[in-house]
């Protein structure tokens, strides 16, 4: 394999795993912006408020996962 095919290689490397991480992230952001919204129809600075502390809430899970292991 000559440089560049390497190089194209590590590069598709690269954004399949960029790719899979998002699509695996999809489902929670859909969930995240659906909730947020919903408050947001209720009242406009709940959906604010709502979309925070999900993502809040999903850092500090985030955290603790990765202390575990």
């Amino acid at each position: 394999m000559d440089r560049w095919q390497a190089r194209w290689a590590a590069f598709a490397g690269a954004v399949g795993m960029a790719v899979g991480a998002l699509w695996r992230a999809l489902p929670g952001l859909a969930g995240l912006g659906l909730i947020s919204y919903g408050a947001w129809l209720a009242w406009p600075p709940a959906g604010f408020l709502s979309a925070g502390a999900l993502v809040l809430a999903d850092q500090v899970a985030d955290r603790i996962v990765r202390r575990r292991t």
